[in-house]
């Protein structure tokens, strides 16, 4: 039987499959609600959904917005004639209309800026210092606020604004520098720079001055505005312009420091800005210490500590010879002698890399001289790194210092000392000699450490404070006055040699010492540190108030034992600055000023007989003047104020340590 049972069953399905087409063919009505049938019925679809080539349950739903436009808070609709749009052709339109958008544009710039330089340029290179771009009577503008937007004076109305037509690296068509709302024609550009390199490149001999600006500007943007910066600390013709520049400059100076690879032109301005940093009112907002690990980590990562061999230190070959070999070891100088300040004047350790690199031998491999005045200023700061590394990198324990070992160490840094300057002589210039003096300071620092001082230890302290002083003093009658102009290592050295000048006229050192001569000193350590103050109410002014304020605030009822303790030991040779500073506010929090002692003249520093000396600074005699001119007496007492100053000493001001008593009287 089952031989026979296929032919029938193949015959059967044949003949349906026969009558199917046929019915088919003779009624399409019928096949298409069978197929309507076979998928569920009619669907519909909003624009939306349709545009996706998404599922659209409008129908299932049964109201006027589908799920996925009501969860997209969109307009749900249907329209019978929406057709989709093709994503490809939409895009290749919007491309197509920006191009058209860009050529306008580009032609209504090259027709504007060709107009300005045809009407301009005669009058930017006549232009006087009276056409600046700053208003110096209007109030300073906020941080928040876009800063400093120039306006030509003489220019018609019917002239367009030189910012208007930008080209890259800040440039812009009409021969002005542009950073944000801040615009520079070329001519006081030129100015800013001739400013720079009279006043500031001294300190720091970095930067060629017999390039242009735009050389500067083509190798690196962030190096040119960091050179404006520090010029316009203290340009007599543009007032207003650093407090204008601090916004835009920091936001250029984060994104180009965020962003890899590096040039290494850009080393070179974290070392400008590290040795004059931003004018800031607090020690909380201080940058420079960041910056100059920044300044190392970046010279390093791109191989200037081998300068021979930069190669090894890129992802590419790269091959450096002549004058871009000399100018990376150049860099890699600087960049030593800038971290070494900054540890040194912040009571850190250093960051820097004496290694082979700066040796004769290697120099004389990369074919390059060190110019004489920086091969002295390397030297001296390699011995403030040995200082630091021999005396201060230790548990700061008081016992360590009358060891025989500690005193031994102490006089083999003394001899070197000695030696160095006997080999420089006196023919050294200001600059190296305010180094030189001031490497001094840093070493005899450490007297403060010990817990017996002994009396040479003290004299020595104070001939090179005064010593120190003298030289700073000098700078004042310079040609060009260049302390106005000098370094925040400087300024921080100034501050150090005075905190150290009070103590050592609050103890009974001050028997043996010349008193009138060290106040006399000490009163222009408070003038130079206002006259480095480059905005109002900066940190140089607080802490030319700070030292005034602490002076009258002791000076009457010091008893003079413990002036040479301290309590604060762990910022090196800076320690007593910060240690003197908590010792102040701790004696006047627990002895407040009452109305008998408000209405007490002050002690007058200079009040011994014979003395001799210039007027006064009248913040030493009377605090409510020296106050007034800055911020009220209130503000200033309270507790916060010293906080902002010394912020990196709120751990003290939370409590005291339990192994230092300070006495209830300086």
């Amino acid at each position: 039987m089952s031989a026979y049972a296929g032919p029938p069953i193949i015959e059967h399905m044949t003949s349906e499959l026969t009558n199917g087409s046929k019915l088919a063919k003779d009624s399409p009505e019928k096949e298409q609600s069978i197929v309507r049938k076979r998928r569920g019925g009619s669907r519909r679809a909003c624009n939306e959904c349709k545009q996706q080539k998404l599922r659209c349950d409008i129908v299932q739903a049964l109201s006027s917005t589908c799920s996925r436009c009501k969860r997209l808070g969109i307009e749900c609709k249907i329209e019978p004639t929406f057709k989709r749009i093709s994503k490809r052709r939409r895009n290749a339109e919007m491309e197509r209309e920006i191009a058209e958008l860009r050529r306008r544009l580009a032609d209504a710039e090259n027709a504007q800026a060709a107009a300005f330089d045809t009407t301009a340029s005669e009058e930017l290179n006549n232009q006087s210092s009276e056409d600046v771009f700053y208003d110096p009577h209007s109030p300073p503008p906020s941080r928040a606020q876009s800063l400093a937007v120039s306006v030509d004076k003489r220019a018609s109305p019917a002239r367009p604004a030189p910012s208007e037509a930008i080209l890259p690296n800040g440039l812009s068509s009409g021969d002005v520098w542009t950073l944000e709302d801040i615009t520079l024609s070329k001519a006081r550009v030129a100015r800013l720079f001739e400013q720079y390199f009279q006043y500031y490149h001294p300190f720091l001999p970095l930067l060629d001055p017999t390039k242009e600006p735009e050389e500067y500007m083509s190798c690196c943007d962030l190096l040119a505005w960091t050179v404006i910066c520090v010029s316009s600390r203290r340009c007599p013709f543009e007032p207003g312009l650093l407090v204008s520049l601090s916004g835009p400059f920091s936001r250029l100076l984060w994104s180009v420091v965020g962003s890899v690879p590096q040039n290494y032109h850009v080393v070179k301005a974290l070392c400008l800005l590290c040795t004059w940093p931003l004018p800031t009112t607090s020690q909380k907002s201080d940058q420079t210490f960041m910056l100059s690990g920044l300044m190392m980590q970046i010279a390093m990562q791109l191989g200037l500590h081998r300068p021979v061999q930069p190669e090894e230190f890129t992802t590419f070959k790269m091959e450096v010879r002549g004058e871009e070999l000399k100018d990376r070891l150049h860099t890699w100088v600087i960049c030593n002698l800038v971290a070494q300040n900054v540890a040194t004047g912040y009571g850190q350790p250093p960051g820097t890399i004496y290694d082979w690199a700066l040796e004769p031998a290697s120099l004389k491999n990369a074919d390059y001289r060190l110019p004489e005045e920086l091969k002295i200023r390397l030297r001296i700061e390699k011995f403030c790194d040995r200082v630091t590394r021999t005396l201060y990198n230790g548990r700061p324990d008081p016992t360590e210092f009358i060891s025989v070992e500690k005193l031994m160490l102490v006089r083999v840094l003394e001899s070197e000392l000695r030696e160095m300057e006997l080999e420089l002589g006196d023919n050294l210039s200001q600059i190296n000699m305010i180094h030189l003096r001031a490497a001094d300071l840093h070493l005899r620092c450490f007297v403060f450490l010990s817990s017996n001082a002994r009396s040479d230890d003290l004299a020595n302290l104070f001939m090179a404070t005064t010593t120190f002083l003298g030289r700073v003093l000098e700078l004042e009658t310079s040609p060009g006055n260049l302390l106005a102009h000098a370094t925040n290592y400087i300024l921080q050295m100034i501050v150090s040699a005075a905190f150290a000048l009070m103590k050592l006229l609050k103890s009974p050192f001050a028997r043996q010492i010349d008193a009138d001569h060290g106040r006399f000193l000490f009163n222009g350590a408070i003038s130079s540190i206002r006259r480095i103050s480059v905005v109002d109410n900066d940190r140089p002014v607080r802490l030319a108030n700070v030292i005034s304020q602490m002076w009258n605030a002791g000076h009457s009822n010091s008893s003079g034992e413990d002036a040479l303790q301290l309590g604060i030991r762990s910022r090196m040779s800076m320690s007593h600055v910060y240690d003197t500073v908590w010792r102040w506010r701790r004696r006047f929090k627990q002895q407040p000023k009452t109305s008998d002692d408000s209405q007490a003249p002050a002690p007058n520093p200079q009040s011994a007989p014979g003395f001799i000396g210039p007027q006064p600074d009248p913040s030493l005699n009377d605090p409510t003047l020296m106050l007034s001119t800055n911020f009220n007496e209130a503000a200033f007492m309270h507790e916060a104020s010293f906080s902002d100053v010394f912020d990196s000493l709120n751990w003290v001001f939370d409590g005291l340590p339990d192994t230092f008593m300070a006495p209830s009287v300086m």
